[in-house]
């Protein structure tokens, strides 16, 4: 297998340049239920449809994610002459949709891309939040089977002994 080939596998893509880079919590809600209309002409007229703020919002994240991922892969494959030419030509049109759909609903990709790489840049808790409440629940758990053997009295027995079975039948 030659080495042009080889780079055009794909397997030498970076995981971590390619993962999604926009991870951020957002208040959608009073958004979400708020519909867009979308108008657009073609030969056939005009045409309409009704979509929300979070779809947009996931088509501009995609549309800048994969127009990213089209020149990392010019750069990684050593692309050149037609393939190179039509892999930029393809990102800066998808960057241009994006723009256009982003300014409709005034979102920055950009600026959420900083606001994310600040955020990572930031030092995480050294806490496991899940492991603690594993660990205080197997402690209850152990600390009533404790008491509950330390408040059992042998003589507080609901069940009859052998010699009281005896007495009561005489």
């Amino acid at each position: 297998m030659s080495e042009q080939s080889e780079h055009n596998s794909g397997r030498d893509l970076p995981r971590d340049q390619l993962e999604p880079i926009v991870q951020q919590p957002m208040e959608l809600d009073f958004l979400l239920g708020q519909e867009l209309a979308v108008c657009f002409q073609d030969l056939d007229g005009v045409h309409e449809f009704k979509t929300c703020y979070g779809d947009v919002y996931k088509a501009v994240n995609a549309l800048r994610d994969y127009a990213r991922l089209l020149i990392i892969a010019c750069e990684q494959w050593k692309l050149s002459g037609f393939h190179r030419a039509l892999y930029e030509y393809h990102s800066e049109k998808l960057c241009e949709i994006a723009g256009k759909l982003q300014r409709g609903i005034g979102y920055d990709y950009d600026q959420a891309v900083a606001r994310c790489q600040r955020k990572k840049k930031q030092k995480q808790k050294e806490s496991d939040i899940g492991e603690d409440a594993l660990v205080l629940a197997f402690r209850q758990t152990t600390d009533f089977a404790v008491k509950k053997e330390e408040n059992t009295d042998v003589f507080d027995s609901p069940w009859e002994t052998d010699d009281e079975k005896s007495e009561s039948t005489d």
